[in-house]
């Protein structure tokens, strides 16, 4: 049994003593597909355009008492509405804020009011063919911060005027919904209809206004060209290994 062990070891060792020779002797075509993978890398990353970040926070207050909104949700179920984190711990009301800020159709009144002020450019067709696949987020996101409860907006753009102007067009069609949203609570909790038309039971608050980075946050050159080089080292070892295999192969049928 030791002597077989030893034989195993002396076979394990021969065997990485041979993995080290076909790297040696491919040491050269590795080094060429690793430098093409980082040139390859490279040239991808400094050929992607820059995309730079916008962003902007708002807070929505309610002017409405909870009990009032408790009946009113026993009124109707079906009418939308939103309440402030400050308010309330129910998730449905960040979810509800999220929902139309996020929804297709009100991306594409943002895109609208783009498209009277730039014009069909080709950065607002492909925003709108994205829309039309359902990728509403290439024109902005919102997100809830989890610390603080404010609403989070966010634009990624080649330029940046132009992602803040799609933050700001976004804030304008998010007040007037907060608006629609009064004048539905007005005709259900005020019996007076003279009280409705300047009925202000939501506010919009913008913390900060649409402001760009001033560095761009795509692409990330380093880490492409990183990953790239790594990915070509390992194909490169791997080639090399198969190469091989595949003379030892064609030598033995030779044989």
């Amino acid at each position: 049994m030791n002597e077989q062990g030893r034989k195993e070891q002396y076979s394990d060792e021969i065997d990485l003593y041979e993995l080290l020779l076909v790297l040696k002797k491919r040491f050269k075509i590795i080094v060429a597909i690793s430098f093409i993978g980082f040139l390859i890398g490279g040239l991808v990353a400094f050929l992607s355009p820059n995309i730079y970040q916008a962003r902007a926070v708002l807070w929505v207050d309610s002017l409405i008492d909870p009990s009032l909104i408790e009946r009113f949700k026993t009124i109707d179920n079906r009418t939308s509405f939103i309440i402030p984190l400050g308010q309330t711990k129910s998730p449905e009301v960040n979810n509800l804020s999220l929902s139309i800020l996020n929804s297709l159709a009100f991306k594409k009144k943002v895109l609208d009011r783009l498209i009277k002020q730039y014009g069909e450019k080709e950065d607002i067709l492909n925003l709108t063919k994205s829309i039309n696949k359902g990728k509403g987020d290439v024109v902005f996101k919102a997100e809830i911060d989890k610390k603080t409860g404010s609403i989070n907006l966010i634009s990624e753009q080649r330029d940046k005027k132009f992602a803040e102007n799609i933050l700001s067009y976004a804030i304008d069609e998010f007040e007037k919904e907060i608006d629609n949203t009064s004048q539905i609570y007005s005709k259900a909790i005020s019996p007076k209809k003279e009280n409705i038309k300047n009925s202000k039971n939501f506010v919009l608050s913008v913390i900060e206004q649409p402001t760009s980075l001033e560095s761009p946050v795509k692409p990330k050159r380093k880490l492409i060209i990183t990953v790239a080089g790594i990915s070509a080292l390992f194909l490169a070892i791997f080639l090399a290994f198969v190469a091989e295999w595949w003379i030892n192969v064609r030598a033995r049928r030779k044989n």
